[in-house]
C-alpha cells in the first residue's frame, strides 16, 4: 500500500494528539481548582460579614484592634544636614555631626 505518510508520521500525530489533550485537561482542572478556591474563600468572607451584621444588630460595638490605635503622632526626626548646607552664609549654625565632616 502506498501512503503518502512516512512510518512515524502516524505515531507524531498521536503523540501530539496526547500531549495537547494533557495540556487542556490540566489546564481544566487547574481552572477548577481556582474557581473552587475563590468560591470557598467568598463564601468564608460572607459568613463572616453575616455574623458581624448579627452583631451589629444585636447592638454590640465592634473594638477596634489595639495595633490600629495610635494616640500620638509618631516623632519625626530633622531631615539631616549636608556638608553644603551648613556652609552656606546664611544656614543656622548648628553643629553637624562628626560622621558628614569625614570625607
Amino acid at each position: 500500500m502506498n501512503t503518502p505518510f512516512r512510518k512515524s508520521e502516524p505515531m507524531l500525530a498521536y503523540t501530539l494528539t496526547l500531549t495537547l489533550t494533557c495540556l487542556f485537561a490540566v489546564a481544566a482542572i487547574a481552572t477548577g481548582l481556582s474557581l473552587l478556591d475563590s468560591w470557598l474563600r467568598g463564601s468564608s468572607a460572607y459568613r463572616v460579614l453575616k455574623r458581624e451584621q448579627a452583631l451589629l444588630d444585636a447592638g454590640f460595638v465592634p473594638q477596634v484592634g489595639a495595633y490600629e490605635v495610635r494616640l500620638r503622632k509618631e516623632a519625626r526626626k530633622p531631615a539631616r544636614r549636608t556638608l553644603a548646607a551648613a556652609t552656606r552664609p546664611n544656614a543656622r549654625r548648628l553643629p553637624l555631626p562628626a560622621t558628614q565632616f569625614a570625607g
